[in-house]
């Protein structure tokens, strides 16, 4: 189909139906961002970004997972209410009513660019693109079976697809595998940031599980998490870089079409929380659950929210903007709504489920559940959470009933059929085969 052809019987928008861009960035915490209060210049583009929209203070990641947050943003549903569940390579969507489908439905022409192997088109995450680049063929450095592809890589082919897009109305989704690990920025920002290293700062060992660096993130002659650090900070000014002429081109390319910008990531990063570094896969609390979000969109006035929010919200959000059906089934909020009248929104628990544990979030607390696949749930404690940090409570509080209910339910998984070998060995690359 040639690009910006409305498809048959779908309804043609109005001439002033907004350019719609969904940006995820891999593996980002929303702590190392400037706008976010991070003290080194991380993230200048990003920065600007935020200047000019709603800030959300506090958003909370669907998955530490690539593939099932990703389907949570696409779907509006929690981890355990989509077909991909908390399989990570395992698992596609089946004929969920998807961000893409709704808007090619209504006459957009869709097209996504992403980035991670996770989300290659076989995991149904391609429902509803017109367009859906999933073309990888940069191996990382300690696991050459992962390919990946690079920010400025990834931009030119989504500007090179903006260039032909036309004069309608279009839905584009870029993602970026920077900053996931391993953290080798181009030069010069690999010797961009010196962060210090921190008070009796110890060089760690290089192997799996706590207090040491994961293989596959280790870099040469590299032993100090403050090294790391200054690695990752140096991915996020790598791939700040190509968001900003990604969004500066979004604007640009019809300027008589108002523009709807949101840019979140799929889960953050351990640098250190429990004795894990430099990795996200294990846990479901804030430093892999906090993640940043930011909409700018016309008539939204600038500002911060400290409301909690989710990936589940991306959904609602989007469509309504565009003034488009919210599908009845949608778990989240149309965020902007709330933000124009001035409104909190209401009173809710949001979940960073990985299967076996989950993390329930409501308020300035959360529920961390350790056993959430066991019937009934055994383990579980709380915590008092601000962005600055979270403290475990005394006592233990009754599993309250929604969470409860939650552990318990369980969507029909699309399992996919057992991979090929090379595929295998990938999943086994990335740690995360299935069972």
């Amino acid at each position: 189909m040639a690009l910006g052809v409305l498809h048959c019987g779908a309804p043609s928008p109005s001439g002033s139906a907004p350019n719609v861009l969904l940006v995820t960035l891999d593996t980002l915490r929303a702590d190392h961002l400037g706008v976010y209060g991070f003290e080194h210049a991380t993230s200048p583009e990003i920065d600007a970004l935020a200047e000019a929209g709603v800030v959300f203070e506090r958003a909370i990641a669907a998955a530490s997972l690539t593939t099932p947050a990703h389907a949570s943003i696409m779907t509006s549903r929690f981890t355990r209410e989509h077909a991909i569940g908390p399989n990570n390579g395992g698992a596609a969507l089946r004929d969920e009513t998807t961000l893409a489908r709704v808007f090619r439905d209504h006459g957009y022409a869709t097209a996504a660019f992403v980035s991670n192997l996770l989300l290659k088109a076989k995991f149904g995450l391609g429902a509803g693109f017109d367009t859906f680049d999933d073309e990888l063929t940069t191996p990382e450095i300690n696991r050459p079976l992962v390919v990946e592809r690079r920010a400025a890589d990834t931009t030119e082919r989504a500007l090179a697809w903006l260039s032909q897009a036309g004069d309608g109305p279009f839905f584009l989704w870029v993602h970026y595998q920077d900053p996931h690990g391993p953290y080798t920025p181009p030069p010069p920002d690999d010797e961009r940031f010196r962060i210090p290293p921190a008070p009796g700062e110890q060089a760690l060992p290089v192997k799996e599980g706590r207090d040491a660096i994961p293989a596959y993130q280790a870099l040469d002659g590299l032993r100090l998490p403050s090294q790391y650090r200054s690695r990752y900070a140096g991915e996020i000014f790598y791939a700040d870089r190509w968001v900003g002429r990604l969004v500066e081109a979004v604007a640009a390319h019809d300027p008589s079409r108002p523009s709807v910008v949101l840019l979140t990531a799929d889960h953050g990063e351990s640098f250190g929380e429990n004795g894990r570094y430099f990795s996200h896969t294990h846990t479901t609390t804030p430093d892999v659950a906090r993640v940043p979000m930011i909409l700018r969109a016309p008539g939204l006035a600038p500002g911060r929210s400290s409301d909690l929010v989710h990936h589940v919200d991306v959904l609602p959000t989007l469509l309504d903007l565009a003034e488009l059906p919210i599908p009845p089934e949608a778990r989240g909020l149309p965020l902007a709504r709330f933000v124009r009248e001035g409104r909190s929104l209401p009173d809710r628990t949001v979940y960073c489920d990985i299967g076996r544990e989950l993390s329930a979030y409501r308020g300035d607390s959360f529920l961390w559940v350790r056993d959430a696949d066991a019937v009934p749930v055994r383990r579980w404690a709380r915590f008092l959470w601000s962005p600055e940090g979270w403290s475990r409570q005394p006592g233990r509080s009754p599993l309250p009933e929604a969470v409860r209910e939650y552990t318990a339910r369980s969507a029909p998984v699309n399992r996919l059929p057992p991979p090929d070998e090379e595929m295998k060995r990938r999943l086994e690359a990335l740690g995360y085969a299935e069972p």
